[in-house]
């Protein structure tokens, strides 16, 4: 026993392992306070534990000197902060960035970069430019804030304005800033660009009482800035994060739509690729910041390093000096002895110091090729940036090769350049640019296709030249080829093409240039992985579009297998509707939402009895209430699918009265969804218009002018409005009818229009037929039988009887007659519709004669308006 229960706890604890999932930490920037940062980043989280289920994500909100210690003891796996503070947390600790936050701004359009906004109040008249601020109380937002005070500090240098003239107050927030500015506190603040029309737009402030200071203009940006554009924040992985959880979480990031809850929480459109930040590495080495604040003590070891032999030779030529000098004078009367001694020194000193004056002249050389190494490797990154860019730009594929493979060719270093594709199991050629394009797929190519690596070719006569490939290196003056494979990632090993370049430099490519375009290799590789990734989304988006109309098209099917003229109905409505919302000029997207909904507005009613549904006269109170419950039931029918929720919202407000005296809520006014006003004005206008049981239907003009006299009560005026004008001329089939077009259908109006006794059609058809409204024409001529003295018959065999005999009578006429209308109405009255034999015969092969049932016929040819004369004796 004992054993058994160890067996199990084992099997449950094995259980509960295998189901526990690795907790994932991602350390967030706190620019406001640790609630907020939880609010707009926990959908992330939520986001990636959906994306990777084997993790399980967590946002820690952090202090800019919170980051060192949770780095450094392992607490959290991720970074997410900005981008001044993301260069200086790479240095120290190893962060690398998988990917860039792409900001939305108040248009709904993605901003990839921001800037510093330096304002003032407009009422400050002293404070015109940057040299205004000078010994001014000054409020920023901390002293690591990127864009709440570094990108000022930038400008402010480069306007001569040295920290010390400055009387900076950090308030710790960006709204802090803002506020302390509009109290008084400050004369001036700097913020991140779009603090204050954020700030404006929740009704914070207002955005004309302040002022910009050093205003910039930037087509495509589109905030207030005062200083350079700098890239946005990235999230990065920490040192110790594995490489597949960091592609996993890359690919799920840039995977994310913008219109997801995740992107909407943190207020922007998802994540691109990570950005160069070149330019960030820049701002802080210009100011002694992140990474670059111990520069100048570390150039000086550096110095001393390099020159501390020279300088302490020097020095103790220095004190030779001294000690010759005392010497010289100590001992002058030796001076023409020891002169040839001097001689012989100063000789050799001056050989020394040429020696040192050519070195320090191979130094200066050395300088100047660095320095033009340097401005060439700028020319080589800036052209990788401009690619970068590209792919982040770019709408398809196709232009995204083309325009990367142009940009790359454009450079003064590169000869040509090009990307080959596979395609159909084939390599082949895409797009190639430069001078001695080659369109081919060369050795070359093909090689670091094969093995998966980078291969470098600087010697023209290698064996792997094709003939061509020499003559074409010979003609160009190419001096280098670069063939890298293109990867999805850098940690897969699928290779999806080839990206080649050409240089004319002597030495080929160098060590820095060959890590560039490594990097930008695997960023092209990447973005077309994305485009594929997009594609095959587009595709499956499609799909569940499709299926999304074909279960509305099975939905009317299914209405038209249970009553084809509520079928009918519903793409009348459908249609109607959709011309109103036209002349209201809705947009097209709520148009066909408003036309889908319309034909399934009536899918409550298969949960309605027939004996309600198809009833002919006026409702009970209880199947009134009965019927009214068709509109909730649609609703939940509907409502419990994610895709078709929005219809259900729709269709649930058909029934609703702009007085709210409609169901099944009662709603009115701006609680009702305009489209619920157009599908109700829709509905009505064609119950009118159409021939129904219980009354018939009314021409256009009439219908309109009810409509009318009831908007702003029952109906939305401006819908109204709008369907007087296009309903008006709408053409109306007149032959429409709510009775049954089947064998089918007419079998389930039986309940209310055939005699239950006889099942012959009775009195209550017999005044629809002559009325127009039954799917029969109206008889010319008729034939009335009466049962003479029936009740006598009645009163001796009893009522069973008297049933008996009169089933028996109708089963005989139908039998007789089955391709005319038979009535069976009071009782004890037979109606023959356009009979032409012989009446008298035909009753007397019957069986009343035999019974002693006497009948008396009436003849009607010309048959009045008021049926009630044809009962008259």
């Amino acid at each position: 026993m004992k054993t058994l229960v160890r067996i199990i706890s084992f099997l449950v604890l094995f259980t509960l392992l295998l189901e526990a999932k690795e907790r994932v930490s991602i350390g967030v920037l706190a620019h406001k306070n640790y609630e907020s940062t939880h609010i707009m980043w926990n959908p992330t989280a939520e986001y990636l534990n959906e994306k990777i289920p084997r993790y399980e994500f967590e946002i820690v909100p952090l202090r800019f000197e919170e980051f060192p210690p949770y780095l450094r003891d392992k607490k959290i796996d991720f970074v997410i902060t900005n981008s001044a503070y993301y260069v200086d947390l790479e240095n120290r600790y190893g962060i690398s960035r998988i990917a860039t936050l792409k900001n939305m701004d108040l248009n709904g359009r993605a901003q990839t970069q921001f800037g510093g906004v330096v304002f003032t109040l407009a009422s400050n008249k002293t404070i015109q430019k940057l040299g205004d601020i000078k010994n001014r109380p000054f409020a920023a937002v901390d002293h690591d804030s990127f864009g709440g005070w570094i990108m000022a500090l930038r400008e402010l240098k480069a306007h001569h304005i040295p920290p010390d003239k400055m009387k900076v107050t950090f308030y710790g927030t960006h709204e802090a800033v803002v506020n302390a500015v509009l109290e008084g506190k400050a004369e001036a603040g700097t913020v991140r660009t779009d603090t204050l029309e954020r700030m404006a737009s929740e009704g914070k402030i207002n955005i004309n009482d302040f002022v910009i200071i050093n205003p910039q203009n930037y087509p495509d940006f589109y905030y207030q800035a005062s200083t350079r554009l700098y890239p946005e924040w990235p999230i990065a992985t920490s040192k110790h994060t594995t490489d597949e959880l960091a592609e996993k979480v890359a690919v799920a990031l840039i995977s994310m739509s913008s219109t997801s809850e995740a992107a909407r929480a943190s207020k922007a459109l998802g994540w691109t690729i990570p950005l160069d930040y070149q330019s960030i590495h820049e701002c802080l080495k210009e100011l002694d910041l992140g990474p670059y604040k111990y520069r100048k003590k570390d150039a000086f070891a550096y110095f001393l390093e390099q020159y501390g032999e020279y300088l302490l030779i020097s020095f103790l030529l220095l004190i030779l000096s001294i000690v010759v000098t005392l010497y010289i004078l100590k001992i002058n009367m030796r001076l023409r002895e020891t002169r040839g001694e001097l001689e012989v020194m100063n000789a050799s000193l001056e050989v020394h110091v040429r020696e040192k004056t050519q070195h320090l002249f191979d130094k200066s050389i050395r300088l100047e090729e660095a320095y033009l190494n340097e401005k060439y490797l700028r020319s080589i990154l800036r052209t990788v940036a401009d690619v970068n860019q590209m792919l982040i730009t770019t709408r398809s594929v196709d232009e995204l090769i083309d325009k990367a493979t142009l940009c790359l060719s454009s450079n003064e270093s590169f000869k040509s350049a090009k990307i080959s594709l596979v395609k159909d199991g084939k390599l082949s050629v895409v797009a190639a640019y430069g001078v001695g394009e080659d369109k081919n797929i060369t050795p070359i190519d093909k090689k670091a296709f094969e093995e998966g690596k980078n291969l470098m070719i600087t010697d023209m006569d290698d064996e792997i030249m094709s003939e061509m490939c020499k003559e074409n290196a010979l003609k160009h003056g190419i001096k280098g080829i670069y063939a890298l494979p293109l990867k999805s990632s850098t940690f897969s090993e699928e290779v999806i093409g080839v990206l080649s370049i050409c240089t004319g430099r002597e030495n080929g490519f160098s060590v820095e240039e060959q890590k560039m375009i490594e990097e930008l290799s695997g960023d092209i590789g990447f973005a077309l992985y994305s485009f594929t990734q997009q594609q095959q989304i587009d595709t499956l988006h499609e799909e569940r579009l499709k299926s999304y109309q074909n279960f509305i098209d099975a939905m009317v099917n299914m209405i038209e297998q249970r009553d084809t003229y509520t079928a009918g109905h519903t793409v009348r409505v459908a249609h109607y509707a959709e011309l109103i919302a036209r002349e209201m000029e809705l947009p097209e997207k709520e148009i066909q939402k408003l036309v889908e909904s319309a034909k399934l507005h009536d899918i409550g009613k298969v949960v309605t009895p027939d004996s309600i549904l198809l009833k002919p006269g006026k409702l009970t109170k209880l199947e009134y209430e009965l019927i009214k419950e068709h509109a909730k039931a649609g609703y939940e029918v509907l409502s419990t699918v994610h895709l078709y929720k929005e219809l259900a919202e729709i269709m649930i407000d058909h029934h609703e009265r702009f007085d709210g005296s409609g169901y099944p809520y009662g709603k009115k006014g701006g609680e009702i969804s305009l489209l619920g006003y157009i599908m109700a004005v829709a509905d009505s206008f064609d119950a009118m218009t159409t021939n129904r049981i219980y009354k018939p239907r009314k021409e256009i003009e009439e219908s309109l002018i009810e409509l009318n006299e009831l908007s702003g009560k029952w109906y939305h005026p401006a819908v109204v409005n709008a369907a007087s004008k296009v309903l008006a001329d709408v053409t109306i089939d007149t032959s429409i009818t709510q009775m049954g077009s089947s064998a089918l259908e007419e079998e389930r109006m039986s309940y209310f229009f055939k005699d239950r006794l006889t099942k012959l059609y009775n009195e209550d058809y017999f005044m629809m037929t002559f009325n127009g409204r039954s799917r029969h024409p109206k008889p010319h001529k008729l034939w009335i039988i009466s049962l003479v003295d029936f009740h006598h018959y009645n009163k001796a065999h009893g009522w069973e009887g008297g049933n008996e005999l009169i089933s028996e009578f109708a089963d005989y006429l139908a039998m007789r007659l089955p391709e005319h209308l038979i009535f069976r109405i009071w009782g004890d009255r037979f109606v023959l519709a356009d009979f032409e034999g012989d009446i008298e015969a035909l009753i007397s092969e019957s069986s009343l004669s035999s019974r002693g049932v006497g009948t008396k016929t009436k003849e009607i040819v010309n048959i009045p308006d008021n049926l009630e004369e044809l009962m008259t004796e």
